[in-house]
């Protein structure tokens, strides 16, 4: 007996499944800033956005003049690897050491006996101003300029003023 031929069933062919792009969130006024996918090598240090979140935090939670010169001497160290990078212009390695010398010069006064809030501050406004200048042409200096001005309203509320 012969088999009947089956007829094949004809259907339309489903429209390709249209991707579906991840979607991306914008951020607005993103200056100097650089989305990575994939692997990163970095050969150096790496300075990273939430090191100064993390010093910023515990600036702000200041409570004892020890811990005020605790954190200036961590905002040293900060800037002795801010100043360690190869792309700073010798202009700019010479302002880190101006802040860095105002840094010095605040711990050295919260060490007196009677520290004078008001100098601390004004010293710290000072190196402030400084590193806002330098963060114009090093992003990774901006986030120590919120930090020097944590520490000096942190003067002003230990030492008065």
């Amino acid at each position: 007996m012969a088999k009947k031929p089956v007829a094949k069933k004809t259907t339309k062919a489903k429209p390709a499944a249209k991707r579906k792009m991840a979607k991306t969130s914008t951020v607005e006024k993103m200056t100097g800033g650089i989305v990575v996918g994939g692997n990163v090598n970095v050969k150096g240090d790496m300075v990273v956005g939430t090191q100064y979140k993390d010093l910023s935090q515990r600036v702000a939670q200041i409570a004892t003049p020890a811990e005020f010169i605790a954190r200036a001497q961590e905002v040293q160290a900060q800037i002795a690897a801010l100043k360690q990078q190869p792309e700073l212009a010798p202009a700019q390695v010479r302002r880190l050491e101006l802040v860095e010398a105002d840094v010095k010069e605040t711990v050295e006064e919260a060490q007196k006996e009677k520290p004078v809030g008001q100098r601390i501050s004004e010293t710290l406004a000072s190196a402030k101003e400084t590193m806002d200048k330098i963060s114009a042409g090093v992003k990774s200096a901006v986030g120590l300029g919120v930090v020097l001005g944590g520490l000096g309203q942190a003067a002003l509320k230990l030492f008065g003023g």
